[in-house]
């Protein structure tokens, strides 16, 4: 592994949050021209999902966004570089902070501080960025400007918490062998869990999943889930509630012996470990057919659903997983079911607006 070469590629995504936080009008296209591929994909959580090329990128998603929030500033946890499936990687997420000013995905300005979540996971090629999959908790800008949609969170609405300012994973340097043993470990996890008939019995889900997670682990969930401590509160606001509505849920794998693997497929794009820090994330990762109603309150659709998930681990000095933050579009999942949020939130903001046609 060239660590050198993903040092770089980290500081050079950290320098690109940087300018695009200080970039204004015609500013945050030439940004992104300077450190993307004019032909860049960026594939984004609902409503947006995949916008071609950078052009694209800056009217859809950049440029709203700054009209929106005209003073955001990216605040990063870490950030992550490595190689997968022969691809250079780099993977942060944060928080977008600034004053809600106008309306954002119809979501009314609060004219205050708001905190957008928000990950980016970046394939580099020479220095430039060439594919960069971008993740939002959109719900959880809703909540902040007094429109939630859903029943009570199960876990805790509150803002994530940060790493521990000594844990690592800057964006100045590479520790490809403690990382390589986190990926393992996180893969040993996600490898044994519960399966077909084994997710009828909740307590064999329980003894297969500890071992690998630290007794105080954070699992940090996106608005509507919500976040809990120590695994009896994995559990019981989000592990069960999710079995429960997605019983026959299940992982996509890619078939690695075939050769080269094509970034858009199903199953992990990225997966990738650095010091105590490590990534997975497929685009989906998961599929499920919704057959419960514990689920964010919703009455079971019945309909098979993709799920795109974004995971980023931390292992504490015994190598046990200690935080667990995760990005799930929600959005994307209620739209399959038949549920549009952002729409019904039109009728929320603007109650005169007719919703009959004339």
């Amino acid at each position: 592994m060239n660590t050198t070469v993903h040092a770089a590629n980290k500081r050079r995504l950290a320098e690109f949050l940087q300018r695009l936080s200080n970039a204004e009008g015609s500013a945050i296209g030439q940004t992104l021209d300077a450190f993307c591929e004019r032909d860049t994909l960026w594939r984004c959580f609902h409503p947006f999902n995949d916008l071609h090329g950078n052009q694209a990128g800056t009217e859809r998603l950049w440029a709203p966004l700054r009209a929106a929030l005209p003073d955001w500033e990216a605040r990063m946890a870490f950030f992550i570089a490595g190689a997968y499936e022969g691809r250079e990687v780099v993977s942060t997420w944060g928080v977008l902070m600034g004053n809600l000013s106008a309306s954002w995905l119809g979501i009314a300005p609060t004219h205050g501080l708001c905190h957008l979540r928000f990950g980016l996971n970046a394939v580099f090629r020479a220095g430039c960025i060439v594919q960069v999959h971008v993740l939002l908790d959109v719900v959880d800008m809703m909540r902040q400007a007094g429109y939630y949609p859903f029943r009570r969170m199960p876990g805790s609405p509150e803002a994530w918490a940060f790493p521990p300012c000594d844990s690592g994973a800057t964006a100045q340097s590479v520790d490809a062998e403690l990382g390589a043993a986190t990926l393992r470990a996180v893969r040993e996890m996600q490898l044994g869990l519960a399966k077909g008939d084994e997710l009828k019995n909740l307590g064999a889900t329980r003894s297969k999943h500890s071992p690998h997670w630290h007794r105080n682990m954070m699992w940090y969930g996106p608005a509507g889930i919500g976040s809990s401590r120590g695994q009896r509160g994995f559990l019981d606001y989000h592990g069960a509630l999710f079995i429960q509505a997605f019983p026959d849920r299940e992982g996509i794998a890619r078939d690695h012996a075939a050769g080269a693997i094509d970034i858009d497929a199903p199953g992990h794009y990225i997966r990738c470990g650095d010091g105590h820090f490590a990534v997975t994330a497929g685009w989906p990762s998961l599929y499920g057919t919704h057959l419960g109603g514990q689920w964010l309150g919703l009455a079971p659709s019945g309909r098979r659903v993709a799920m795109r998930v974004a995971d980023w681990y931390r292992t504490d000095e015994a190598g046990k997983i200690i935080d667990n933050w995760v990005m799930i579009d929600l959005l994307h999942i209620l739209d399959q079911i038949g549920l549009d949020v952002l729409d019904d939130l039109r009728y929320i903001v603007r109650p005169d607006l007719a919703r009959w046609p004339a």
